[in-house]
């Protein structure tokens, strides 16, 4: 598995090995042994299904003991993930980024400290993603998926939410971080 580093301190695009024939393909999504993932440990595995283009799920982030690192992978379709660091210490907090995911073996793993979401830029569109702690709903916070202290240049300006996502304060409004 080969890693390259994005915009903001820690999070890293991870390409994995893909055998293609005549039949088919071949992709390792996850090695444990692989350097970059050697101390990634998983609790909990998600895959959603998008029907349609146009979806936002998030800003969402888990806090205390119930912080969570995630890795993010696009089995079909595509996907704008975003991702904005919380962590007080680095130079990047309250800065925010983007990537486009459109192939399963590229994936994003982004560390504690960060709140996540993404928008579907295609219908039927599945997402895989890795979490090294399980959901916890008494820790899940959750940010304005437009909040402007981000300034996130989402591809859309009319998304389709959940009344939770719609529902989440700008970061300014929040008293927990």
């Amino acid at each position: 598995m080969e890693q390259t580093n994005t915009l903001l301190e820690d999070v890293l695009v991870i390409k994995s090995p893909a055998f293609f024939d005549q039949r088919g393909g071949f992709i390792k999504l996850f090695n444990q042994q692989a350097t970059v993932l050697e101390h990634y440990e998983i609790k909990q595995v998600n895959f959603v299904q998008n029907k349609e283009k146009g979806i936002i799920r998030g800003l969402h982030y888990q806090t205390g003991a119930f912080a969570e690192s995630k890795f993010f992978r696009v089995l079909r379709g595509s996907i704008q993930l975003a991702f904005v660091d919380l962590r007080t210490s680095p130079l990047d907090y309250k800065k925010a980024s983007t990537i486009t995911l459109d192939k399963p073996d590229m994936g994003v793993l982004i560390p504690k400290g960060f709140a996540t979401g993404y928008l579907t830029l295609e219908a039927n569109t599945d997402v895989l993603y890795y979490s090294d702690n399980i959901y916890e709903p008494s820790s899940e916070k959750g940010i304005r998926w437009d909040d402007p202290l981000f300034k996130i240049q989402w591809l859309t300006f009319n998304p389709d939410l959940s009344q939770k996502d719609r529902a989440w304060p700008n970061m300014n409004n929040t008293n927990e971080q």
